[in-house]
């Protein structure tokens, strides 16, 4: 009988998932493909970074034609590719997964992040071309081209990163020397999840003519004042509810527990609380919404990545960096220290402390009016 291990579909310790469906072989099997350029990307955290980073895939495949993608990352971020079909190996950082890499040879190897951890991995395995970042043999991140280089001073210079103009995407592009048009974040559901009727969309039922606004509340806790405010949200949502019908969900994760349950008590019913443990749970509840009003954090690549339209808050982080694929709109707050990347800050009154809830509530509206455009054009 014969085996065809050159297939991409074929896993070496199992029959592949077309036998198991079917009983198919490879001697009659339709489903044949090359496995093709073979490419690693190392990509570890955050999550936001990890699924902003999903943006090369379309220029990988594009440029080097089938491509059988591994990708190397963090236990955390692995619930990110489901679905993703221009990945074809999600590997977990933390399961002792070096022996299998060490033992392959890769054509192309990319690791973005100038991090010691992923330089070391990206200087360990073989491969035939690497971009991005390696460690030196005295343990000294190294860039591998200009590109690279810009990106490293960019990272070690706080005035640079304020002066830069180009978004990740673009900057990760010009590291893998890859063209960047149609580039954009890769994030799908799977067809379980499409299929699965949750008690929070038997929830919003009552909203199904109008567009619900999903409001992520939190932001990580690496930069204090990438957090906006507990009573801006308050207004903004006090808003929505007086003078639109706009279905109202609350989005985060299990740091905003607490928080998302102070402004549930203060408006009850009137909202709802998808507050969420499951990563693939949070996509899904993103999923449900029009509109997402978030700051910068995976709240906000998750709704690009599912084509949501968004409003996001930026003020110790570069607005510039975030590409918003014309779905959305920014809001920065008027002060000369925006982009500053400190941890903690003293100033007062803070960047966030600036932003105005009414001029939060206007660009949410602006972006209500565009998704329910879409909606009735059926885009």
């Amino acid at each position: 009988m014969e085996l065809r291990p050159e297939c991409r579909h074929f896993p070496g310790d199992r029959p592949c998932r077309f036998h198991k469906e079917t009983g198919v072989t490879c001697s009659d099997c339709g489903h044949f493909a090359v496995r093709g350029t073979a490419v690693l990307i190392v990509k570890l955290e955050a999550l936001g970074d990890v699924l902003r980073t999903t943006s090369v895939l379309p220029a990988l495949h594009r440029t080097y034609g089938p491509c059988h993608v591994t990708w190397l990352t963090s236990s955390a971020a692995t619930g990110l590719f489901a679905g993703n079909e221009l990945v074809d190996e999600v590997l977990d950082a933390g399961a002792n997964c070096m022996p299998s890499l060490t033992a392959r040879e890769f054509d192309i190897l990319i690791n973005p992040d100038a991090s010691p951890a992923s330089c070391a991995i990206a200087s360990t395995v073989k491969a035939r071309r690497k971009y991005g970042f390696v460690l030196s043999p005295e343990g000294v991140v190294t860039p591998l081209n200009e590109a690279s280089e810009r990106w490293l001073l960019m990272g070690s210079f706080d005035h640079l990163k304020r002066r830069n103009r180009k978004t990740y995407q673009e900057i990760l592009h010009e590291m893998c020397e890859l063209d960047a048009t149609g580039q954009h974040i890769v994030l799908n559901l799977t067809e379980a999840e499409r299929n699965i009727e949750s008690n929070m969309r038997r929830m919003l039922e009552a909203h199904r003519e109008t567009p619900i606004v999903g409001i992520n509340t939190g932001a990580g806790a690496r930069w204090q004042h990438k957090k906006w405010r507990l009573d801006g949200f308050v207004e903004v949502i006090d808003m929505l509810l007086s003078e639109t019908e706009a279905g109202v969900l609350l989005l985060g994760g299990p740091e905003e527990r607490e928080r998302n349950a102070r402004i549930k008590a203060h408006f009850g019913s009137r909202v709802a609380n998808g507050c969420q443990d499951d990563l693939r749970d949070f996509v899904r509840e993103v999923d449900l919404c029009d509109v997402v009003l978030t700051g910068d954090t995976l709240a906000l690549h998750v709704a690009l990545g599912l084509n949501k339209r968004v409003v996001a808050i930026f003020g110790p982080t570069s607005p510039w960096e975030v590409d918003l694929y014309g779905l959305g709109r920014k809001v920065l707050p008027d002060i000369d220290c925006i982009c500053c990347y400190k941890q903690v800050c003293g100033r007062k009154p803070s960047c966030m402390d600036l932003i105005d809830a009414g001029e939060v509530f206007s660009a949410v509206m602006q972006e209500v009016a565009l998704a329910r455009e879409e909606v009735l054009l059926g885009t």
